[in-house]
Parts: C-alpha cells; sequence; structure tokens
C-alpha cells in the first residue's frame, strides 16, 4: 500500500510506515501550495492508495467519489502524541478504501466517509484510546 504523509504530518511517520510493510514518503517540497482538488488527482495519477493529512477539510473541500485515493486524517500533528499511536494509525490506514475518508480523533472515534450510489454514507469503524495531549 502506498502512502504519502502531507506536510504537516511529522515526517517521521513515512520511516515508522515503512517498517510497518506500507511504502510510504514524506510529502515532496514541490508539492507545497497545490490547491487539493489538484493533489487528490495528481496522487491517483501517481497510483498512491492513502494520503495521510492532519487536514480534517481535505475530503470535505474535496470530494473524494469516483477517487483511487482514500484520506486518513489526524486530528493533531504533536509528534509524541502520533508516535505513541502508530499501530492504531496502521490499523486505519490498513481498513482505508479508495474513496473513502477517515477522520481519527482524539477521543479514539474514527469516522468513516465515502459516497455509496451517490450518497454520502458515515459509519463509525471501531474505536481506539484516546490520544493523549
Amino acid at each position: 500500500m502506498k502512502v504519502v504523509l502531507d506536510e504537516g504530518v511529522p515526517r517521521q511517520m513515512a520511516k515508522a510506515l515503512v517498517e510497518k510493510g506500507f511504502e510510504a514518503s514524506r510529502f515532496p517540497p514541490e508539492w507545497i501550495g497545490t490547491r487539493n482538488g489538484d493533489l487528490i488527482e495528481a496522487l491517483g495519477r501517481l497510483g498512491i492508495d492513502i494520503l495521510l493529512t492532519n487536514d480534517k477539510n481535505i475530503a470535505n473541500q474535496q470530494g473524494l467519489r469516483g477517487r483511487t485515493v482514500s484520506v486518513v486524517a489526524l486530528q493533531q500533528n504533536k509528534r509524541s502524541a502520533i508516535f505513541e499511536r502508530v499501530d492504531d494509525i496502521v490499523d486505519t490506514l490498513r481498513e482505508a478504501r479508495p474513496g473513502q475518508h477517515i477522520m481519527m480523533g482524539w477521543d479514539g472515534r474514527r469516522t468513516s466517509t465515502r459516497t455509496i450510489d451517490g450518497e454520502e454514507v458515515r459509519e463509525d469503524l471501531h474505536p481506539i484510546p484516546r490520544f493523549e495531549a
């Protein structure tokens, strides 16, 4: 599974994901400032499966319907909080499906949003422990 870390996600996360079996790379510097819609489109063309981001609005701003890319959004970018939860992040990445947006909340809730037959469907995935501040 190919994952790109958005510019707000700690860059060391790429190494942690590689160690867990993902093809993970940091956000290329030349993409900084790219509009979200253009970014999602480019990721799809490059065969990227997942964008790991802390931009909780990216999927709302740019619908993922019909896209091959999924978006997993962390509600924080605090390095210590994220690295304590690598296994939960990995589990969430493995659950992600094309065109799906998964929000990982501080409170441990993971909410999936995707479009099925033209309708937006939201569902709660099994929760994980709360992130520590």
